[in-house]
């Protein structure tokens, strides 16, 4: 259930940023469905996870492993919830064609590698491909200090673009902590320790 909700968030998160470059027939509307989605297969997932712990009463490896699941569904319905705020962000702000995305489209690519190589590290529970996201957080924390003091101190941007830009790069970058949340949660099934990848 959670690989589902993996793909489905991958599918979510580009579908909102073609939304919000307004590059495809896709409206936000499509994108609450798919974060609503998101967040039932989360609720079923933790439905799951209850009946399971109920039942069965793991120990050790298995009741980390389940444990984590509830955790990352939240991680990734979490993912589903900040694609429709990056596609609500048109709606509310009008055309922003006249905007610069090139930096911020960077930054969603890196975050969207994040989301996959947390996904193949949780598949495959590979906690050292896990741990290899907290480089990669660095790598897109800096592009959104970069941009948001780069933002500031450029007194020419068109406010709405500003708005625009600085609304998206917060989501991506809190996509790419919760992308290394489910990092956390594959070292700690796979070696029973808790860490903080972000």
């Amino acid at each position: 259930m959670v690989l589902d909700m993996s793909n489905l968030t991958e599918k979510t998160v580009i579908k909102a940023l073609d939304v919000y470059q307004k590059k495809s027939g896709v409206t936000s509307d499509s994108i609450f469905q798919l974060s609503n989605q998101l967040g039932m297969l989360r609720e079923n997932t933790n439905d799951l996870a209850v009946e399971l712990l109920a039942r069965y009463q793991p120990l050790a490896v298995d009741l980390r492993y389940i444990k984590s699941c509830i955790d990352i569904s939240y991680d990734l319905s979490r993912f589903g919830r900040y694609a429709y705020d990056i596609a609500l962000t048109p709606s509310w702000l009008g055309d922003l064609s006249s905007c610069d995305f090139t930096i911020s489209l960077d930054m969603a690519e890196k975050a969207l590698a994040m989301i996959r190589k947390s996904m193949v590290a949780f598949k495959n529970r590979d906690a050292q491909l896990a741990q290899t996201l907290s480089k990669d957080d660095d790598v897109v924390d800096r592009i959104y200090k970069e941009t948001i003091t780069s933002m500031m101190k450029n007194r020419d941007v068109d406010m709405k673009c500003v708005i625009a830009t600085t609304l998206l790069v917060r989501h991506l970058e809190r996509m790419a902590d919760h992308a290394c949340y489910i990092g956390d949660s594959v070292v700690y099934i796979v070696e029973g320790q808790k860490v903080n990848l972000e």
